[in-house]
């Protein structure tokens, strides 16, 4: 069966009762109670938050066709109608008869520029911009669409083509290197088992002050900075703890320390070294 060709064209407004905001449309159908309650991406956001019952439409005029429909709302919805507070259009009318390329390069960009004003200015429209936007996202990684940042791509069977890597190859070439390493002109020193970055021209006056150059990254025992025991203490510990007369819970409190250290000497997860 062949599909009927829409007869309808009416422009609409609709009105939230509950925040005041208007939309304003057009639509082309076959049957005036196909419930359609306007595409825009604000208006989605008004019924979906506030509810379908709570907004109103109502057709403020009908054309004879859809060109001339487009013309009407390019007309209605301009720039100074988006511009009130209340209107929840975000670009000018028209979109259904673009006059040529031109025209509908220039209506794109004015839509962007109303987006991004809308988006710094419109409290409401950011929350449920933001919204909208976790949700799809959210459905997307379900879907397996999207991966999580803080999640690694599976690698597995699957390689770079040659052309790939070369183009890598080449748009990495100089980077890293000289003033453009994030750590051209610094260096690492040490003190007190401290490990400090510093500008390479300030290393002078840190040595004088008995800094060393370098950096420690695998301090051990009593080395470690704001370590509760001695290697006496360690020795003594375990001296204990093969004579099994004390408890570990004894023994911790002798020493002012926590029982899971004591349990972590005996095992020799930490200390290992001390004998």
């Amino acid at each position: 069966m062949a599909r009927r060709e829409n007869n309808i064209h009416y422009i609409y407004k609709i009105i939230c009762n509950i925040t005041g905001r208007w939309y304003i449309g057009m639509h082309s159908t076959t049957n005036l109670n196909d419930g359609y309650m306007g595409s825009g991406t604000i208006l989605r956001h008004s019924i979906r938050k506030h509810g379908k019952e709570n907004h109103i439409k109502e057709i403020l005029e009908y054309l004879p066709n859809r060109e001339l429909l487009a013309i009407r709302e390019r007309e209605i919805v301009n720039k100074e109608l988006i511009s009130d507070g209340k209107c929840m259009n975000l670009k000018e009318g028209g979109d259904g008869g673009f006059m040529s390329e031109e025209h509908m390069m220039k209506c794109s960009k004015a839509g962007n520029i109303a987006f991004k004003e809308k988006l710094i200015n419109d409290k409401e429209f950011k929350e449920n911009f933001c919204l909208t936007k976790s949700e799809n996202s959210k459905k997307a990684m379900l879907e397996g669409k999207l991966i999580p940042i803080n999640k690694s791509y599976d690698w597995t069977g699957k390689k770079q083509s040659d052309e790939t890597k070369k183009l890598m190859s080449e748009s990495s070439k100089g980077t890293g290197t000289n003033e453009n390493n994030s750590q051209y002109g610094t260096c690492w020193i040490t003190k007190d088992s401290v490990n400090k970055k510093i500008n390479k021209e300030d290393l002078d006056n840190y040595l004088e002050k008995n800094w060393i150059k370098g950096r420690f990254t695998e301090l051990k025992g009593e080395l470690i900075k704001n370590s509760m025991l001695t290697n006496d203490d360690v020795i003594k510990i375990k001296q204990l703890l093969n004579e099994g007369i004390l408890t570990q819970i004894k023994i911790s409190e002798m020493f002012n320390i926590h029982r899971e250290t004591i349990s972590k000497i005996k095992r020799g997860i930490i200390w290992k070294s001390v004998k």
